[in-house]
């Protein structure tokens, strides 16, 4: 009887070793999980001077560690229309997308803000406006916001006009008689300067231009002499106004897909964009900047008072229409944390 049991003892533990190892076997055998591979876009084109900042803050630090996540740059409008591309992301058709968020105004009215804040980004995030914000495009975007790029001042938007400036004492510019190309940033001030407005796509602009479908536009510095606008236009008009309104965002449900590590790699390049895209963006702009003075563009301010009533109507105009609208947070708290208290 006790030598039955001796055997039957070594018999199991015989079973449970050849198992573990067996197991073991198995383990080293399978292959590791493979990484998420997330489809990214950008609403400006490849060698738009924003979309090289992203590239370099964004997507190259995303490289040293494909353990997780795998970034596959799809292309920029030439792939999906800018405007159809906070869409395409909501629907998950694409997982990121670096985009001005007025490209997407008409899902998430908060998006008009972002142009006309005065606030860093630092700002933002520490006094709540990044979480409000969130709120709104998530639920109607289906998205998070990742990073709020290119800022390195609350002045980088100006008038390119062909036409010397007409000087206005009430709104500083006279535009009448102008036709402007505009985005949902653009329109509410150019109206209050007497423009008629066009809605085209960047891309659109050097053949408007030529053919006379537009007189001028509004846009940011950098980004004019790779595109040949320099060609017809002779005036950058300020003074400077407004901030970068582009957002790197992913869709909500591929984020909460990914492993804690992955999520963790994303947010880290979101704040790298967020924090290092306006230094590299501005440099980038000074070198273009040079190229179009060299080649006759004017670099014109409204002088005095006229410059003060400028910033004033294209301030209150934009306030003003975006008090109209109906918002998912409320308007008057986000509005507070857009705007610096000494602004």
């Amino acid at each position: 009887m006790i030598g039955r049991m001796i055997i039957m003892t070594i018999t199991c533990k015989q079973i449970a070793a050849t198992g573990v190892a067996a197991a073991t076997a198995l383990a080293i055998g399978l292959p590791a999980k493979a990484a998420e591979e997330l489809k990214v876009s950008t609403a400006l084109g490849q060698k738009h001077d924003q979309s090289k900042a992203f590239f370099t803050t964004f997507l190259d630090p995303m490289k040293s560690d494909k353990s997780e996540v795998v970034l596959n740059y799809i292309g920029g409008p030439e792939v999906t229309p800018n405007k159809k591309q906070g869409p395409a992301m909501k629907r998950g058709l694409i997982d990121i997308i670096m985009s001005p968020s007025t490209y997407y105004a008409n899902l998430v009215p908060e998006a008009r803000l972002t142009g006309i804040a005065t606030v860093t980004p630092q700002q933002w995030r520490k006094n709540g406006g990044h979480k409000m914000m969130s709120e709104a495009w998530g639920k109607k975007l289906n998205a998070i916001i990742l990073g709020w790029g290119n800022f390195y001042g609350p002045n980088q938007f100006y008038i390119w006009m062909k036409d010397k400036p007409k000087l206005s004492k009430t709104t500083g510019l006279d535009l009448t008689g102008q036709k402007m190309r505009t985005t949902p940033l653009y329109t509410p001030f150019f109206k209050a300067m007497g423009a008629t407005t066009k809605n085209i796509s960047p891309a659109e602009v050097y053949t408007a231009l030529e053919r006379g479908v537009v007189d001028g536009l509004a846009w940011p510095e950098g980004g004019v002499a790779f595109r040949g606008w320099h060609s017809f236009i002779k005036y950058k008009v300020g003074p400077g106004f407004f901030r970068s309104s582009t957002m790197v965002t992913m869709n909500k449900d591929k984020f909460n897909k990914l492993s804690k590590k992955g999520q963790a790699q994303i947010i880290a390049a979101g704040l790298n964009y967020e924090n290092k895209s306006g230094a590299l963006l501005k440099k980038l702009a000074a070198a273009d900047n040079a190229k179009i003075y060299k080649e006759g563009v004017n670099d014109y301010t409204l002088p005095g008072d006229y410059g003060k009533a400028f910033k004033k109507t294209i301030i209150n105009a934009n306030w003003t229409d975006a008090g109209k609208r109906k918002y998912t947070v409320d308007f008057a708290t986000l509005k507070a944390k857009m705007l610096d208290s000494g602004s």
